[in-house]
Order: C-alpha cells, then structure tokens, then sequence
C-alpha cells in the first residue's frame, strides 16, 4: 500500500510539470500581462539609453532644417556719445571800460552711429549645406539602428526568461517531490518497512537540491529585473509571458540569399555607408574652401553730428557769435574677393587637414569592406548554429522520450520491489535534465533566428512565420 502511494506521489509530480504552464498563469493572475510585441513598444516608448539617440537626432534635424541660416549676414552696430568742453581767455582793447581780458566757455557735444553688415560666399557653404543634410539622414538611420538593436535584445530576454521560468517550476516541484519522497521515506523507516539507507538517500536529495532551486529562482528574479529596467519599468514588476502554442518551427535556411539580404539590408552597415557619404562631403567642402576664392559683400551705413556748443562767447568786437549743428549721413557698398594663398601649400594646416580626411574615408571604406565579409561569415556561422541546435533539440526530444520511458518502468519495478528508492530519483533526475535541455534548445533556436533577422535586416518574426 505504501509503495502504491508513493507511486501515485511520483507519478503525479512528474507529470504535472507537463501542465505547469497552465498552472502558472492561473496562479500569476495579478502579474503583468506582457507579450513580445508589447515588451518592444514599452521598451522603444521608455528606454532611457534609445532617448539619448533621439535627442542626438534632434538636434541633427534641426541643424538641417535651419541650414538657410548660412545665407544670413552678419551684422554689427557700433555708435557713441562725444562730450568736449573748453575755456579760454581772450585779451586786447573792450567797449566796457577796465575790462582788459574776457574769458570764452564753450561746450560741444555730439554723437555718430554705424550699421555694417557683411556676407561670405564661398563653394564650400553649399557643399556644407549639403553635409549638414546627410548627417541629418545618418541621424535618422542611427536611431533606427539603435531600435533594432533594442528589439533584438527585448525579444531575445523575452524567451530567455520563458526557459528560466519552465527551469524554475521544473525544479520547484522536483524538489518539492523530493521532499514528499523523504516524507514518505522517514514514515515508512519509522514503521520499520524500510531500512535507514533509503531515508539518508532521501534527505541527500533534498539537501542537493535546495541550491540549485534557490539559485535559478535567484537568477529568473536578476533576469526579471534587468527586463524590466529595459522596458522603462520599476525593477521589481514581474510579468506573465505568452507561451507559444505551435512550439518551435524549424525552417530551411538559405545561406547565400541570407547573406546577399545581408549586405544590403544589415543595420550596421547600412550606417556605415551613410557615415562614409557624409564624410565625403565634408571632404569636398573642405577643399572648396580650400581652392575657391570668398566672395565678400560689405554694406555700412552711418550716421553722425559735428555737435552743439552752448556757454559764453565773445569776440573780440563785443559780439556774440552763433553755432550750428550739423547732421551727415553716409553709406558705402563693397563688393570684393579673397583668397588663401597659403592654404594651396602642400604643407599648410588646410592641405594638411584634408590628408586626414582622406585617410579616415580610407579606414571607413575598409572598415565596410570588412563588414561585408564579416557579415558573410556571420551569416554562416549562425546558420550552421541554427542547424546545430535543430538537430540537437530532435536529439533531445528523443532523449527526454527515452527518459520518460525509463522513468516509467523504474517506477513500475520499485512498485514490485525491483528498484530502490534512490535508483527512481535518479531516473527521475535524467527525465527532469533532458526536459531542461529540451527547452534550452528550443530557447536558443528562438533567439538565434532573432540574431540572424538582425543581421539581414527583415522585420522580426519574418523567419518565425516561414513556412517549411
């Protein structure tokens, strides 16, 4: 009676793991509800990290959409205020009797104002215009970029928490089976029915497999932690996941289209073409600057006063004289051209300068050539990992089939009294670690076909969704 109670407590804690997805959303209720397509719009609407690229594209837009302000002269405004006092003494023969000296006090003041505006044209201010609008473009293919590079890390947490969470329940209900099993063992040792050995062998199990269950629980709840500080959220929100319905498809890869769609379509070098375009045109316009004469365009205008004078002045007839104040106005318009005759040296800091240029455009056209074949070699590094982990995971299904059977007529000859008590915790064990690895695989094929939709730059789930 006691080996069929125990047998029905393994059964049933072992097949219930089967289930124990179902059992788990029903339990999580209150948690939130996240699938992956919804993981990606939190994360691209709260990421801190993606915020900082669009504000760098901002600023790159607005220097675009404001690049006619190069037309724009400079202008300058200049005035001031003349104050000048003066006294003097003036002697010789006066109408007024005694009088052998008179002294003039005079005070002039005065103003004058000047307007200058000034505008340079040069061929390198329309190549610069040109520059500033494909920053602008390598800007926007920055933050799509970094998007991408976003969702691929989303989708690829999302199922990477799946398999730590099946990982999770799979060793909580072993170890509580486990702990069931000594349970039983220590009743049936006390009653006598078997020896101390089985009940060590039981308390062993347990002992062992506490770590390991604390460790995964510990190791979901860190990886949880980081999902959520990714998508913008508090760090303790846990989620519920969707779990897939169909399972895992497995479709055929075709390498050298993957790596054709791959040098045209890859994110990164997408980028690096772009960055290689606008370098090049700063390029030009530095050499235009360079070559070209300035066309200057000088317009001043002014104003000004000679002054008032006011106090006491006396000729020497006796005579008061009158002052005038007098207003002028001027304007001028200088059209002229310069040119650097230094810059055309060889070894001036302009040739100089565009030198470095011609090398940084080198290093990039050699760093997208090597991407390129990097990509081709990327590519059929993760088809061949992708071909690895399927014919794995239908070893591993075969291996987790064989494990079950195992499991079954261990338990059936314990039931009889052929196996011991520890001989069925191992069978169990080997069934538990080939579901595990089972679904590891699965994991890993779902997140290197991310990888690779990445690396060919399609729309994510693109590859999922093919069919056989």
């Amino acid at each position: 009676m006691a080996n069929r109670n125990l047998l029905l407590l393994l059964t049933f804690g072992v097949f219930q793991a089967w289930g124990q997805e179902a059992l788990f959303v029903q339990e999580n209720a209150g948690r939130m509800k996240l699938s992956p397509d919804e993981a990606v719009e939190l994360a691209i609407k709260n990421n801190l990290a993606l915020e900082i690229q669009r504000v760098n594209t901002d600023t790159k837009k607005r220097a675009a959409g404001y690049v006619w302000n190069r037309f724009l002269p400079t202008v300058g405004l200049s005035g001031g205020l003349n104050f000048n006092s003066q006294n003097s003494k003036t002697t010789g023969d006066f109408q007024t009797p005694g009088q052998r000296e008179q002294t003039v006090g005079t005070a002039t003041t005065g103003f004058q104002g000047q307007v200058q505006a000034q505008l340079l044209i040069n061929m390198a201010l329309f190549e610069e215009i040109k520059s500033l609008k494909l920053d602008y473009q390598t800007g926007l293919l920055s933050l799509e970029q970094a998007k991408l590079q976003l969702e691929r890390d989303v989708r690829k947490y999302y199922y990477n928490i799946m398999f730590l969470e099946k990982q999770a329940m799979q060793l909580e209900e072993s170890l509580r089976n486990a702990e069931q099993q000594r349970e039983s063992a220590e009743r049936q040792y006390n009653a006598g029915r078997q020896p101390e050995l089985s009940y060590l062998q039981a308390q062993v199990k347990v002992a062992t497999m506490k770590p390991s269950t604390d460790q995964a629980a510990n190791g979901l709840r860190l990886t949880k932690s980081n999902f959520a500080m990714t998508l913008g959220l508090p760090l303790d929100t846990d989620f519920e996941l969707s779990l897939p319905v169909d399972g895992t498809r497995y479709i055929p890869l075709d390498t050298k289209d993957l790596v054709r769609r791959s040098k045209d379509n890859n994110p990164d070098i997408l980028v690096q073409k772009q960055q290689l375009r606008t370098l090049m045109s700063r390029r030009k316009a530095q050499t235009y600057q360079k070559i070209t004469p300035n066309l200057s365009l000088l317009w001043t205008g002014g104003m000004s006063s000679n002054g008032s004078k006011s106090g006491v002045e006396t000729n020497l007839s006796g005579k008061t004289t009158a002052n005038q104040d007098t207003l002028s106005t001027n304007s001028s318009f200088t059209l002229g051209l310069s040119w650097s005759v230094v810059s055309l040296f060889p070894f001036s800091t302009d040739s100089q300068s565009i030198k470095d240029m011609d090398n940084n455009i080198k290093v990039l056209s050699i760093g997208i050539a090597q991407a390129e074949q990097g990509a081709e070699l990327d590519i059929n590094n993760k088809v061949y990992s992708l071909e690895q982990i399927r014919a794995n995971t239908e070893a591993q299904r075969a291996a987790a089939g064989l494990a079950e059977r195992s499991y079954n007529e261990t338990l059936r000859a314990y039931n009889s009294g052929l196996q011991s008590l520890l001989q069925v915790q191992d069978s169990e064990e080997q069934l538990r670690n080939a579901r595990l690895n089972l679904y590891q695989q699965e994991s890993n094929y779902l997140q290197g076909l991310i990888d690779l939709e990445y690396s060919i730059g399609v729309p994510f789930g693109t590859l999922m969704t093919q069919s056989e």
